[in-house]
């Protein structure tokens, strides 16, 4: 292992640290890019902002390019049409819109290190824990494959596999929840509704209860052909509730009532 003479005390922590440290490893990014089909001459062409945080030439070819300190936080903040590269820290983004690649520098820094000897970030860590931090699918997985039997991991496996094959549906890794999670969202409506927890239960959000006054996720007439399936969720006091957990007698079902939903959401014109 080489010793650490320049780079980062630390993990980055905000997308402007994601901007530096890929500064850094531009020398060594070409091969990467190369893997995700877009090339392996890397040449910054300028800064813009607006519409993506700047122009590469790889390849000759111009790319758009984001930076993110976890891909998902693209979501909802920028028109997908008109960026070609997301560059992140974490990816913790499933199955985004065909037309983006995503370079995750996490996973870049780990193959150098074992690959080449070379690290140029001295602790594994951030230097500040964040208030909210993602999990991964594969951590997702791994906890699911440990908090459920065999056989229900694989309906649920099967299951995820399933969907992500789904070019209408895209998955998102919680963040900050006490529990790994996945979301499961529908590109033409912009939302995630659906949320997969790592001990097997799953749930659905009507509501985005995190603005004030809480917005609705769907569509009325939507929400109430789902409700026909699910049940109307009430409080005791009779209202209709933002979000509920999803009844279920085993994963078998469950897994149907997301595919019943599932179903009826991308049904749906928006």
């Amino acid at each position: 292992m080489r010793k650490l003479e320049f780079g980062f005390l630390y993990e980055p922590s905000t997308e402007s640290e994601v901007v530096l440290l890929f500064g850094a490893l531009l020398p060594y990014i070409g091969r990467f890019l190369e893997k995700l089909g877009l090339g392996s001459s890397v040449l910054i062409d300028e800064w813009t902002e607006n519409p993506t945080d700047c122009i590469m030439k790889i390849d000759g070819k111009e790319v758009r390019v984001e930076f993110e300190l976890y891909s998902s936080n693209f979501i909802g903040r920028h028109d997908p049409k008109k960026c070609d590269l997301i560059v992140c820290w974490i990816n913790n983004w499933e199955n985004p819109p065909q037309n983006i690649k995503i370079l995750e520098l996490k996973e870049v820094h780990k193959k150098l290190v074992a690959q080449k000897g070379l690290r140029l970030i001295f602790e594994d860590r951030p230097k500040y824990l964040p208030r909210k931090f993602p999990y991964t699918k594969e951590e997702f997985m791994d906890a699911l494959k440990n908090n459920v039997g065999k056989q229900d991991f694989k309906v649920f496996y099967d299951f995820i596999e399933e969907i992500l094959k789904l070019e209408s549906i895209q998955l998102q890794t919680g963040i900050g929840e006490k529990i790994p999670t996945l979301k499961i969202g529908f590109k033409k409506f912009g939302v995630f509704p659906l949320c997969i927890e790592a001990n097997g239960k799953a749930s659905i959000a009507y509501y985005n209860v995190n603005v004030k006054p809480p917005t609705p996720l769907l569509p009325r007439d939507l929400m109430e052909k789902i409700w026909k399936l699910l049940g109307t969720p009430k409080t005791r006091k009779g209202e209709i509730k933002k979000w509920h957990y999803i009844k279920a007698s085993n994963s078998a079902e469950l897994v149907k009532k997301l595919r019943e939903v599932i179903n009826v959401v991308l049904e749906a014109k928006k």
